[in-house]
């Protein structure tokens, strides 16, 4: 690659990662457990979070109020450790009792076996998106890709 070629690429790249905005939790205003959650509800990401002493990975559905209305989120565990059984599996998490909450990059898919009238969480307030919030984005981000590569 030439001089030419290698700079096309690194202003390709410099306009994705604009494109793309900052990673989740870098920005300065500090959000709230809920507000995270109901952004990762929104657009379908994973969360990572400490839990009763173990690291876990979960794919959020539902954040609502459990008993003695403790807000709570309803997911499905993928990874990371638990007490009561190895994931994967559904868990209904106390928000006041989750730490160091992150939301990722990666994005999921609704389970087919989610069934909101059936969990202890009552009411939910929110729920997993059926369409995940940017999709256009998305599909910007695949153009600029496909840019990048073109003149790469």
């Amino acid at each position: 690659m030439n001089r030419r070629g290698f700079l096309r690429a690194v202003g390709a790249t410099g306009l994705l990662l604009w494109m793309q905005g900052p990673a989740a939790g870098t920005t300065a205003e500090k959000k709230t457990p809920e507000e995270l959650i109901r952004q990762a509800l929104a657009g379908r990401r994973l969360l990572q979070f400490d839990y009763h002493g173990y690291a876990r990975q979960v794919e959020p559905h539902a954040l609502g109020h459990a008993t003695e209305g403790h807000l709570a989120l309803l997911g499905w565990q993928i990874a990371g450790g638990s007490r009561s059984e190895p994931p994967p599996g559904w868990r209904t998490f106390l928000l006041n009792e989750v730490a160091a909450l992150k939301i990722l990059r990666e994005t999921f898919a609704p389970r087919p076996d989610y069934r909101p009238e059936t969990t202890k969480i009552k009411p939910i307030q929110a729920e997993v998106a059926a369409e995940p919030a940017g999709k256009q984005e998305d599909m910007t981000l695949a153009a600029a890709r496909w840019t990048a590569r073109k003149h790469a």
